[in-house]
């Protein structure tokens, strides 16, 4: 009987740590060359390493400079997400492809090692490789008679399967393990692997006759050449998909944040001062169009409040020149006069007439500084002491008051339409001193300007739902133009009657600061037939109120 052994055993000539060959010639040391001749310090020349260290970090911040801005973090993020869905997807695919095709080839072992069992069986002694021919599989059968030492074995290998892929090494120790699961084992040629089940002949086929075992195996180099290809296609599939995703989020965030850019271009833009840019905005549901939207709402208002300031500041600056001019006046004519009486050269006959000068300018300074200080103190929006008030008693108080400095002059309560008598209730919301001061205001305004023969009108009434006052002369008017800026500050229509009849260019802006802290409005009209016209307009009580005044009669002041 003949006995065979595995022609290709596992052991290699070449294998490390044969005598008279070094572990690893590359890495040997000669005792005449240094270790690292890159890093070696010579005398007399200076180390290279620092220049090339800045170099590498200067190329290594350029190659991350892309990654500080927002568009570069977004767009590194994505592709590595994506890539790594790649890979993951891919491996998965692989390695669970690779265990279905291994799965089958198992299984394809177990059925063929049955196979060749029984047909072994059933023609020995004279198995031989054209009977028991199955393709791209290596067969080897070791089997001995119970009880004897002596093991025949035969191998059936497939030509062209051990010429593509040569011989499965190591079938010795893994059929010694005594294990009935396929196992993988390498081939004697390099780059190709071999499944390997050994299976035990079966002692009740035989009646305990023979004993042994089949190896069979089937070589991997076909599975291994699909899952390379797979691997390729899966690599270049995913470098695509990576490629297309990195150009699509590109273009996504660049046309997203475009928006952004130009609201940095705008941005740049006023703060070099131009407050009336405005940030461009395309799409108003998105986060960069609300965004958009906010700061054209802030910008709207900060213009706004610097156009407030510079007006403001303007006013201010107008004001303080115009009080400095109306302050000059009377203190030079007190200084003169004072230095003039001090020096003698006012005759004593003509002291009672200096005197009365300067009494008369120094009233006037006084009057001036009230009215400054009123109106600094309007211009702090002190709250006003409201309460239900009756316009109309408050106007037939202040005929009474003013028949009483010019009893000459013709004055009356009409109705808005002109007829008498006057309506007897109007009622506001409003300070009622207040409101007397702007009433007796306008009256000392037409009594200083209109002729004396003109009579003068204090009517009263409502008027498109609103409590209204209107104060009339008949004298001369002012123009359209004056009628837009007489409520200013220190503006004068006439300056040289203005300071001969004692105004100081306040009085009608003391009224317009009163009636905005009213919520009202003031207006200059012309008066029917020719004249000034004020009126004053106060907003409708948000609930019925009754005066104190209410159930008493009114004055009867519309009659002389």
């Amino acid at each position: 009987m003949t006995q065979r052994h595995d022609p290709f055993p596992a052991e290699s000539a070449g294998a490390p740590g044969a005598p008279g060959r070094p572990a690893n010639p590359g890495t040997s040391a000669r005792p005449d060359r240094p270790a690292n001749p890159g890093t070696s310090a010579q005398p007399g020349r200076p180390s290279t390493d620092a220049p090339a260290r800045t170099r590498r970090d200067g190329i290594f911040r350029r190659a991350l400079r892309p990654a500080r801005t927002l568009a570069g973090r977004l767009i590194i993020a994505f592709v590595i997400l994506v890539g790594t869905a790649a890979t993951f997807l891919g491996f998965a695919s692989v390695t669970l492809l690779k265990q279905y095709l291994v799965s089958t080839i198992d299984q394809d072992l177990t059925t063929n090692a049955r196979s060749v069992e029984r047909m072994f069986l059933q023609e020995m002694p004279g198995a031989s490789q054209s009977s028991l021919n199955l393709s791209d599989f290596f067969v080897r059968v070791n089997w001995g008679i119970a009880g004897q030492r002596d093991v025949t074995t035969y191998e059936l290998p497939n030509p062209g399967a051990v010429e593509e892929f040569g011989y499965p090494r190591e079938l010795e120790r893994i059929a010694s393990l005594g294990s009935e699961e396929p196992v993988t084992v390498p081939s004697t040629l390099y780059g190709s692997d071999w499944r390997v089940l050994v299976h035990p002949i079966s002692p009740t086929s035989t009646g305990g006759l023979i004993t042994g075992n089949i190896i069979i195996a089937q070589p991997l180099g076909p599975i291994e050449f699909t899952i390379a290809r797979l691997r390729l296609i899966f690599v270049l599939a995913g470098l695509a998909t990576v490629l297309a995703a990195g150009l699509a989020v590109t273009g996504l965030v660049s046309r997203t944040l475009r928006s952004l850019r130009d609201i940095e271009a705008a941005t740049h833009t006023i703060a070099e001062g131009h407050l009336a840019e405005r940030v461009p905005h395309g799409e108003d549901d998105d986060e960069v169009g609300m965004l958009a939207n906010s700061i054209n709402v802030m910008l709207a208002q900060i213009e706004h409040a610097f156009a407030e300031k510079e007006r403001s500041e303007a006013k201010m600056r107008r004001f303080v020149s115009d009080a400095s001019h109306e302050l000059r006046t009377p203190l030079a004519t007190v200084r003169g006069y004072s230095e003039l009486y001090r020096l003698g050269g006012v005759p004593p006959e003509r002291v009672p007439e200096a005197m009365e000068r300067v009494e008369s300018e120094a009233n006037r300074m006084a009057g001036l500084v009230e009215d400054l200080l009123q109106l600094a103190r309007l211009d702090e929006n002190r709250p006003l002491n409201l309460d239900c008030v009756n316009l109309a008693k408050l106007a037939d108080n202040a005929i009474l008051d003013f028949r009483v400095r010019a009893p000459q002059r013709t004055a009356t309560v009409v109705a808005l339409d002109g007829s008498t008598p006057p309506p007897k209730v109007v009622e506001v919301h409003g300070d009622a001193d207040r409101i007397t001061q702007v009433i007796a205001n306008l009256l000392s305004n037409v009594l200083a300007h209109a002729p004396e023969a003109s009579p003068v009108e204090v009517a009263v009434g409502i008027a498109e739902g609103q409590p209204t006052i209107e104060v009339r002369d008949h004298g001369p008017g002012i123009s359209e133009a004056d009628s837009q800026r007489i409520f200013e500050r220190f503006y004068r229509p006439d300056y040289s009657r203005s300071r001969e009849s004692g105004g100081s260019g306040l009085g009608l802006a003391i009224v317009a600061a009163i009636m905005a802290a009213h919520h009202g409005t003031a207006r200059a009209l012309t008066t029917p037939g020719g004249g000034l016209t004020v009126q004053l307009t106060f907003p409708a009580p948000s609930e019925p109120c009754q005066s104190p005044d209410a159930l008493a009669p009114a004055h009867p002041s519309g009659q002389e």
